[in-house]
């Protein structure tokens, strides 16, 4: 239970950390890109402690770790500073239709409060699911487990190979560096950081997916001098938007057992 608060804790901040940055990014998003700013805080700071490891500027290690949360910080403090509020023309019209943050957080709070539930729930859902059937001994989980653990105890990039001693791994391994150093942050050990990693992508799709649909429906969201298309009303979207998540993550994995009922 404690290292489950501590990985939900450690990924929330790290997107409310990103969030001024993905403010900036997303300009033309009804959402500002709230929903994804978890995803891209991990990646930002996992590539920057990736790409620092691997020029030997630092070490694979906490203080590596805290130097590319020091880039993403910087990156938000940035673009947070860069943000212009709308403001109206002579014609009336407005020179952007970027609102200041503040403001868009108090717009927003139905919207903030649903991904935040959302991201917690799926997060829970399959950390609870996972913890049913815990064991790495199927398929390529040990291996995962091994490359986890080898980039823990690798002092830069590319990590050493668990499998043939003196060699480096001859594989795509970022997704296990995201891993590890949200283990090292959180002194979880590799096995159990294995399964919140399951559950993480499990809840960032989860988000991800409502925000995109989000996006696309929100009223207003089309922009440009377009006339917009009648969109329907804010409630209607908010309850709509959970077909995303539901489709991609309930309903498609519902194949399997649809082919067993097929076959019968």
């Amino acid at each position: 239970m404690t290292a489950f608060f501590s990985w939900y804790l450690l990924i929330s901040i790290l997107g409310w950390i990103t969030f001024p940055l993905a403010y900036f990014i997303f300009p033309a998003l009804a959402d500002r890109g709230y929903a994804l700013s978890r995803a891209l805080g991990l990646f930002i700071s996992a590539y920057f402690f990736w790409l620092l490891g691997s020029f030997g500027i630092a070490q694979n290690d906490l203080g590596g770790i805290f130097l590319a949360l020091a880039i993403l910080v910087g990156l938000s403090i940035w673009a947070y500073s860069n943000l212009k509020p709308s403001r109206s023309l002579e014609d009336g019209s407005s020179a952007t239709h970027q609102p200041p943050i503040q403001d868009w957080f108090w717009q927003s709070k139905t919207y903030i409060a649903i991904v935040e539930i959302l991201f917690f729930s799926a997060l829970a859902l399959m950390a609870f699911i996972r913890s049913a059937n815990p064991e790495l001994t199927t398929a390529e989980k040990p291996m995962e487990l091994a490359f986890i653990n080898a980039i823990l105890r690798s002092s830069g990039f590319p990590p050493h190979d668990p499998w043939l001693s003196g060699y480096a791994i001859s594989y795509y391994y970022f997704g296990y560096v995201m891993t590890a150093m949200l283990a090292r942050l959180s002194g979880i050990p590799g096995s159990q950081a294995h399964n919140l990693m399951t559950a993480l992508i499990f809840a960032l799709a989860a988000v991800g997916s409502y925000g995109i649909l989000f996006n696309l429906l929100a009223p207003g969201a089309n922009g440009g001098d377009q006339k917009p298309d009648p969109s329907p009303p804010l409630g209607a979207v908010l309850r709509q938007s959970f077909l995303a998540p539901l489709f991609l993550l309930i309903v498609s994995n519902l194949e399997a057992l649809l082919e067993v009922l097929h076959r019968l």
